[in-house]
């Protein structure tokens, strides 16, 4: 089995073996948060497996740089992604900062030492 025979389609995340194995990964090709292994080939013992694994894995890394993707997804600052979870990030720091809210007591559940406690009893 070549274990190179790999083809890459790194918006969606995927490398496809000639064999018909399928791997996906989310997040960062090059540091998966998440890897999503298909149906290995029958034929194939737990280390070729491990290896096709590895393999795929390193090819969709190398994909990814070649292509000049550095994740599987836009980090731009330009992206309307970004821009909307940026807004919603200032949002919710105006209302945790606003001068009118009102003052609530604190709740401690701290215990008090008795004032007139003689400990030399």
């Amino acid at each position: 089995m070549n274990f190179d025979d790999w083809v890459a389609d790194v918006a969606a995340g995927t490398a496809t073996h000639s064999s018909g194995f399928v791997l996906r990964v989310e997040g960062n090709p090059a540091d998966p948060s998440a890897v999503e292994p298909g149906k290995f080939p029958t034929d194939l013992n737990f280390i070729d497996q491990a290896r096709l694994l590895r393999c795929g894995l390193e090819f969709l890394a190398k994909a990814s740089k070649t292509n000049g993707y550095s994740s599987g997804y836009s980090t731009r600052a330009d992206d309307p992604k970004m821009a909307a979870i940026r807004e919603r990030e200032a949002q919710a720091k105006r209302f945790a900062e606003r001068e009118d809210k009102p003052q609530r007591s604190v709740l401690s559940l701290k215990k008090k030492a008795p004032a007139n406690s003689d400990s030399t009893s």
